[in-house]
């Protein structure tokens, strides 16, 4: 059987930040209003990152300020291509203080996912910026 028959998942990887990621997570804001999803969406700096309402906001986002940190992006498999640019959804994971890694969350409970913005072949477009990162492949 195939490693992508039904019955098996191949794990996504994580991506490690190789310098400030900070300014680098964006929101997905779908379109509004009348045309639905025929009306492209945009990228704004994600909210959690932008208003600081991170828990420990200092210390988490600190995790992806520069390489060596601790802190790491799980790849969460969902891919928006727009202007032929390529945005990768991520989830922040960071050292707790006793040493391990853990999921971030908010004080009510959600992750902390936002995209980042890839390299390809294809950033010709001026205002292009990914994000400096690392791909880590996960297991199979």
């Amino acid at each position: 059987m195939a490693s992508g028959a039904k019955g098996f998942k191949q794990t996504n990887g994580y991506f490690a930040p190789l310098s400030d990621c900070v300014p680098k997570m964006l929101q997905y804001n779908g379109a509004q209003g009348a045309g639905g999803s025929f009306l492209p969406g945009s990228f704004t700096t994600a909210d959690w990152v932008a208003s600081g309402n991170a828990k420990n906001a200092g210390a988490v986002l600190s995790t992806i300020s520069s390489i060596g940190q601790g802190g790491l992006l799980k790849d969460m498999g969902k891919t928006v291509v727009s202007s032929n640019r390529t945005f990768r959804k991520v989830q922040l994971v960071a050292p707790s203080v006793n040493g391990s890694a853990n999921l971030v969350t908010s004080a009510g409970g959600p992750f902390y996912t936002a995209y980042i913005e890839l390299s390809t072949g294809l950033n010709l477009v001026a205002n292009a910026s990914p994000a400096p990162v690392a791909y880590m492949p996960g297991l199979m």
